[in-house]
């Protein structure tokens, strides 16, 4: 991308909420917490006893196995309503489920960039973009759980910080 001549409007980079990190972190969450539960449990000898029924085991797999579909299926959404395209001339950010928010940020209008990565962010190689723009209302904008962030925010600099020229064709027109 760098060196060559782009069309007005092309893809520079796309991307989504990268959540396949989160998702196996919070699957050895649950798994380690069950199976402290469980060691607790079978410590206080009512592991096997029926409750409604059912063992205790039971219940308590089928309580951790709905925590994890819910932090799984809470992921899943944050990647299918979220949506990121960076253009040789702006960066759209795509949000929502029931209404869908669409902003777009030009060159004339960026203010800030921002990138946030924790300990944890580092390691897995993600994170949270803050985008800030210069407006009447100034508003900031946020790219989450962004794969290779820095790689990213580098690529958003480039286009954000280009100079932008704009020739005004009735002017040349009379020059000639």
């Amino acid at each position: 991308m760098s060196g060559s001549t782009q069309e007005s409007g092309q893809v520079v980079w796309k991307g989504r909420p990268w959540i396949l990190p989160y998702a196996a972190m919070r699957t050895v969450l649950v798994v380690v917490i069950a199976v402290g539960v469980l060691i607790l449990e079978n410590s206080m000898g009512i592991l096997f006893s029926l409750q409604f029924g059912l063992p205790v085991l039971v219940w308590t797999l089928a309580v951790f196995f709905i925590v994890w579909i819910l932090g799984i299926l809470n992921l899943l959404v944050l990647r299918f309503t979220h949506l990121y395209i960076l253009r040789n001339d702006s960066l759209e950010i795509r949000a929502g489920l029931l209404t869908s928010k669409t902003s777009m940020i030009v060159p004339t209008g960026f203010s800030d960039l921002e990138l946030i990565r924790s300990v944890s962010n580092r390691i897995l190689r993600t994170g949270d973009i803050m985008i800030k723009t210069q407006s009447e209302k100034d508003f900031t904008k946020k790219m989450v759980k962004v794969r290779d962030p820095k790689r990213v925010a580098d690529l958003i600099r480039n286009v954000m910080a280009r100079p932008i020229f704009r020739v005004d064709e009735n002017s040349s027109r009379k020059n000639n």
